[in-house]
């Protein structure tokens, strides 16, 4: 099982809607996935409830909203349920709790708006993160359509301290999907909102799989 953590230190900065996506995307290629929402305000509680409503069966994704304390404990009840990936929202600010969810990511994804405020507001989430040592990428979400002058000015400012994964921008598709429990690739699979999320599975996807490929070559020597 390979879990991704979705870090932020504000709010508002579409943490809940790249959770989403990307779990959902995962699920559609075949995965078997389960969010883990450790942030209070239940807001990816509330999406998937909306999602589930009436549904028969088991879902995928899945859901589990453990206490902080118990997520080890909760990982491994997932490992044992084969669980493919996990996705783990937490709430915004630092936590006492955030180093040890990092340490149980295998990838951490930090996303932000790309203006000077919240540019700015990484550094106390970004400090734990390199402390940890776990990888981690950064995720510009919110950005301007089309070219855009925010967006130009924070990648290579963000590219100074770690990988930066493609951008999600602003689109009326995202909170229209999420409306009704759906994501953007669902509900207007050919928009470029689908798009920018195919992109950034993509490249999660390919971050995993050579993580896969790495422990495996460890394994075997």
């Amino acid at each position: 099982m390979r879990v991704v953590m979705v870090a932020k230190q504000k709010g508002g900065v579409g943490a809940i809607t790249l959770a989403c996506e990307l779990g959902v995307s995962a699920a559609a290629a075949g995965q078997r996935v389960v969010f883990v929402d450790l942030d209070p305000q239940g807001t990816l509680r509330g999406w998937w409830n909306r999602r589930t409503e009436g549904m028969e069966g088991e879902p995928n994704p899945g859901l589990a909203f453990p206490p902080p304390e118990a997520l080890a404990a909760a990982l491994g009840e997932l490992r044992a349920a084969r669980v493919d990936l996990c996705i783990v929202d937490v709430p915004p600010s630092l936590h006492s709790f955030f180093a040890d969810v990092m340490r149980a990511a295998d990838l951490i994804l930090l996303p932000t708006r790309p203006t000077t405020d919240d540019l700015d507001a990484l550094a106390g989430v970004l400090d734990v993160v390199e402390e940890v040592g776990r990888p981690f990428a950064f995720v510009v979400t919110q950005a301007p359509p089309g070219k855009s002058r925010l967006l130009d000015d924070a990648v290579p400012v963000l590219a100074q301290r770690g990988r930066v994964a493609p951008a999600i921008r602003i689109r009326a598709d995202f909170p229209v999907a999420a409306a009704s429990g759906r994501t953007a690739t669902e509900a207007a699979p050919k928009s470029k909102a689908a798009e920018e999320v195919a992109a950034l599975w993509k490249f999660v996807a390919a971050d995993l799989a050579r993580l896969s490929r790495k422990r495996a070559g460890v394994k075997a020597s």
